[in-house]
């Protein structure tokens, strides 16, 4: 019998032009995101700061994952190459542009985001602003094929489209930080390193959160997929796994609104803790699940 993981890693890899169009992108963003690990190492692991080799090893990396998991989303959406190919052409190019930008930025010395105190970093953190509009409407509107032509599989269903509606979420929370921190902007006339909402509220934080669960949930369909449970025990694992991760992201996103640090002591604070655990219990059943079917079908010596 194939290892489990090697079945995964199938369930993972790109099937049609579009998809393999966006993993490239994945590879050359990846490819980038451990260059500019060993960058920030030279460079004493600065982290802080508005220029820091932090944003282009982050935002690599991110762009990266999120590159491929529209590629994986596109190959279980009926077979329209027009349609998937602009859909994946122009989030590819559009991503590249914001990325790449963020990423000249720091080489030159300057801070990519809320830069607008001199002419030319302004011109280029609108032009990173114009990027991340297109690159929405490409999510806006995977979102909307996705919701008319549903895929078929149950698990796959809720994995796409509830992951996307996280990541419209996502792009909502990232327009607040965007406010915040042209605020903050105007008043001091400086940049900020991070975008605090109250004393201690990170804004990114909800943020990412929000962007990367459709990760978690796809991760978690092809595992279930994969795996020894039967359809109802499936359906509500998933289920567990969706509405937990969306209980870090509510809980995450009151406790920076109250203006407190992700990690501090609040009511908040304590229901993210709570969700995360159930989001830990369901992916760890997953896992069991996937292993316990190989050991199963082992022969007995």
């Amino acid at each position: 019998m194939t290892f489990p993981m090697t079945e995964i890693i199938d369930d993972l890899r790109p099937i049609r032009r579009p998809a393999r169009v966006l993993y490239v992108g994945t590879a050359f963003w990846l490819f980038s995101a451990v260059i500019h690990l060993g960058v920030l190492a030279l460079d004493g692991w600065q982290w802080s700061g508005p220029v820091s080799f932090r944003k282009p090893l982050v935002f690599s990396l991110s762009m990266g994952l999120l590159l491929a998991t529209v590629g994986w989303v596109l190959d279980r959406l009926p077979d329209r190459p027009r349609l998937a190919g602009m859909l994946a052409w122009t989030f590819v190019i559009s991503s590249s542009l914001e990325v790449g930008l963020i990423t000249m930025q720091t080489w030159r010395g300057r801070a990519s985001h809320f830069n607008v105190l001199e002419a030319g970093d302004a011109l280029i953190f609108a032009a990173m602003g114009v990027t991340v509009g297109i690159m929405s409407l490409c999510l806006i509107g995977v979102l909307i094929w996705s919701i008319v032509e549903r895929p078929a599989d149950q698990l796959v269903r809720l994995a796409v489209i509830g992951g996307l509606a996280l990541v419209m979420t996502g792009l909502g929370i990232g327009q607040w930080l965007v406010d915040l921190g042209n605020d903050y902007v105007a008043f001091n006339e400086e940049i900020p390193d991070t975008v605090l909402n109250g004393e201690e509220g990170v804004v990114k934080f909800p943020h990412a959160v929000a962007f990367h669960g459709i990760q978690v949930l796809i991760l978690s369909a092809v595992m279930l997929n994969r795996g020894r449970y039967e359809a109802s025990v499936r359906r509500r694992l998933m289920r567990l796994v969706f509405w937990s991760y969306t209980g870090v992201l509510v809980f995450a996103t009151a406790q920076t609104i109250a203006g407190k640090a992700p990690v501090s002591l609040s009511l908040w604070g304590v229901g993210m803790a709570l969700s995360l655990a159930g989001v830990l219990y369901g992916l760890a059943r997953i896992v069991r699940g996937v292993f316990s079917r190989r050991e199963a079908s082992m022969p007995v010596a």
